[in-house]
């Protein structure tokens, strides 16, 4: 089934920006509906007026000017989409906690696309910060995030796939297919381990994209003192790769967030395009 419904949140970081411009290459390449949201629900404040005496008219100016950015991104985002059609584009605005809103919409949606997580050094704006990370974890669907700046593609290039054998692994490798296909070359990467260890009879990973006509190469990395994560995307770089294709949270996400973890790391440090799946 090819890409046709594409959400980007968009809240106009900069890695938002770079998102979007990312989803309307997606969107022109797949002929795909492209619905952008911007989830900038403030439940603190709306908790704090509730609990505090206030004439009404008061309340409303303070939510105004709470929600004053709303009508500059959705400015923003059809700048940049003036290239979709018109038919194929749509804005949602919504309230409520960002990081629920975002995972429940996503799972409506056959990908979302996210900025990097950054943080928002404007006060009282830390309630738009959206982690892409839990995104995928929380919504069961494939999530791509764009690093703050990037202007490349993720078609016609060279992807890595990181690979260990695992669920989360199998997931994204199958979420990500539709675009695998568009590559010159797909690399599968496992680290410390051959990418073929633990493959079933008469079938490997190899094999599965070899059958759907993907040009691809099998690569053991060392495994390191350093983190997987800081292996992986250093790998993407040296090797030119335009986009990394990764599992998220084979582990919980409190144990990586605790003691660290590839997806947590990957999600702070990767300079390039990932796609990652739970």
């Amino acid at each position: 089934m090819s890409i046709k419904n594409i959400l980007v949140a968009y809240n106009g970081l900069p890695g938002s920006d770079a998102a979007l411009s990312g989803a309307v290459l997606m969107q022109q390449y797949f002929g795909a509906h492209l619905n952008g949201l911007f989830a900038h629900g403030n439940p603190f404040l709306s908790r704090q007026m509730k609990r505090t005496w206030m004439p009404s008219k008061v309340q409303q100016a303070i939510m105004e000017a709470a929600d004053s950015p709303t009508a500059e991104v959705e400015r923003k985002f059809n700048e940049a989409c003036a290239a979709v059609p018109p038919d194929k584009l749509h804005w949602i605005d919504s309230g409520g906690s960002v990081q629920r809103t975002v995972a429940r919409y996503a799972r409506l949606f056959d990908i979302t696309v996210l900025g990097m997580h950054e943080v928002n050094a404007e006060q009282g704006m830390s309630h738009i910060e959206i982690h892409p990370d839990r995104v995928a974890f929380d919504s069961g669907r494939p999530v791509m995030t764009f690093p703050a700046n990037y202007t490349g593609s993720v078609f016609g290039g060279r992807a890595v796939v990181a690979w260990d054998g695992g669920r989360a692994a199998a997931r994204a490798l199958a979420d990500a297919m539709q675009i695998l296909e568009t590559e010159t070359e797909v690399e599968i990467v496992s680290v410390g381990r051959s990418p073929l260890s633990d493959s079933m009879p008469g079938i490997d990973v190899g094999m599965v994209l070899d059958r759907h006509e993907v040009k691809v190469t099998l690569t053991e990395l060392p495994r390191e003192r350093r983190p997987i994560a800081d292996t992986l995307v250093d790998h993407c770089e040296r090797t030119g790769a335009s986009l990394l294709v990764m599992g998220a949270y084979e582990h919980s996400p409190l144990r990586e967030g605790l003691i660290g973890g590839v997806t947590h790391d990957i999600a702070l440090r990767a300079r390039l395009p990932v796609l990652m799946s739970h």
